[in-house]
């Protein structure tokens, strides 16, 4: 780039007022916006008809090879 270019591209340029970044507010807005749809989806969900099993009630005890069985 010449001087010429330069200066051409200082001309373009000199009509845009472009405002510093302000990183915080949007980190804020992104995180209001994270939580918001944490909280509406934990209301919606919470109100289903039906439960929903976390953990299967008939679980198969493991042991290593070689220990004795387990009686009950």
């Amino acid at each position: 780039m010449n001087r010429r270019d330069q200066e051409l591209l200082n001309k373009q340029s000199h009509g845009l007022n472009i405002a510093p970044r302000s990183d915080g507010i949007m980190i804020l807005a992104i995180l209001a916006v994270f939580f918001t749809g944490i909280a509406v989806g934990g209301f919606l969900y919470a109100y289903t008809d039906t439960p929903v099993q976390i953990a299967a009630n008939d679980t198969v005890l493991t042991q290593p090879h070689g220990a004795s069985p387990i009686t009950r």
